[in-house]
């Protein structure tokens, strides 16, 4: 008798366990028929992955501790749709592994995640609020398309008070004898109330290696495509206002880019953008994006249409147009080159129109 009841006492301890704790398994897929009119110099038609979302899977769980405490973690690994393979090679978890405390105190994060300028600032750049890759900056200096996150980082994010929330993380560059060489700082802080956010954000990314972007800084003679910056300095500004049918945004950054060649040319971006829910169905967005570097300009319009098929799944129509001015010979739309790389255009022009299918799971 009395092991029945020790076997129906662990049986029960063991149920309340696992009802104090979830784990949600989530993700998304997006892929269309995309046609750019000069990548360059010739027009290319392809399928596009990530045009809408990000293609991605991912695990979140949450543990309750009792008093207002939770165990959590969260693991999200990047993919492309088109082909089945990984942006980053030897990462399974590149955009996210974590694992953290959170409490009446905020939240306490360790581990691989993105920057603060991206929680907060990208959430209400063109590219996401827009729901369009094409429309982030040229290079991707701000980060804002969440292509480079911080390793070994620690964040805190405070409670809210009255709409106000404040995060600040450090990411470790973990170089013996210089705490400078490879580290990544950020802060930031958000306000929101009713339909209204407001966000600032910062971060300093030392030693970041530049990726495509070196290769659109060499089109401006400005940079290498091998190069290793010093450092990228963003600070970032944007509001967003939602209001019955209509979703308004708008964002400022500029990125201070320190070469190893002692250049330290500064970009400054801009972007407007309206989404209009004009029936049940259907959201029409409007986009106007302008990107200064030194002398050289890019201005971006775009518009799309979004059809939801239902709440996970919506069918999409999009076009946006780039047109480089100044000093910059050869427009640079974000997303047109390989691999969602900033694509260079044989002219100053750029077009690109998609045809797609979003799920989310």
């Amino acid at each position: 008798m009395n092991k029945i009841l020790i076997a129906l006492a662990a049986s029960s301890l063991a149920a309340s366990a696992f009802a104090q704790s979830n784990v949600t398994i989530y993700g998304s897929l997006d892929a269309g028929v995309a046609y750019v009119n000069n990548l360059g110099g010739s027009s290319v038609v392809r399928v596009d992955q990530g045009t809408m979302q990000p293609d991605r899977i991912g695990f979140r769980g949450s543990e309750d501790l009792g008093g207002n405490m939770k165990a959590t973690f969260q693991l999200e690994s990047g993919f492309y749709t088109d082909t089945g393979a990984q942006p980053s090679a030897g990462k399974l978890f590149n955009r996210m592994s974590t694992v953290g405390l959170s409490g009446d105190f905020g939240a306490v994060t360790l581990g691989h995640m993105p920057d603060i300028v991206f929680d907060y600032a990208g959430k209400l750049s063109n590219g996401y609020q827009l729901t369009n890759w094409y429309l982030f900056h040229p290079g991707n200096l701000d980060s804002l398309a969440n292509t480079y996150q911080f390793d070994n980082a620690v964040r805190y994010t405070s409670p809210s008070f009255a709409g106000l929330q404040m995060s600040g993380m450090a990411g470790f560059g973990e170089v013996a004898g210089d705490n400078s060489k490879g580290r990544n700082l950020s802060a930031g802080a958000s306000y929101a109330n009713g339909g209204l956010r407001a966000v600032v954000a910062y971060s300093k990314l030392n030693d970041r290696p530049a990726g495509y972007a070196g290769a659109f800084l060499s089109s401006l003679n400005l940079g290498s495509a091998a190069t290793v910056f010093d450092s990228l300095t963003t600070v970032a500004a944007g509001l967003g206002y939602t209001m019955g049918s209509v979703r308004l945004n708008g964002i400022y950054t500029q990125t201070k880019i320190a070469l190893p060649t002692q250049l330290s040319p500064k970009q400054k971006n801009l972007d407007l953008g309206l989404a209009w829910r004009y029936a049940t169905a259907d959201t029409l967005n409007f986009g106007y994006g302008l990107s200064k570097l030194e002398g050289a300009r890019w201005n971006t319009v775009s518009l799309s249409n979004v059809h939801a098929l239902s709440k996970r799944t919506e069918l999409y129509v999009q076009a946006a147009y780039q047109r480089a001015g100044g000093d910059a010979k050869y427009a640079v739309m974000n997303g047109t080159g390989a691999g969602g790389s900033t694509g260079v255009s044989g002219s100053a022009s750029q077009l690109v129109t998609t045809v797609g299918m979003h799920h989310s799971f």
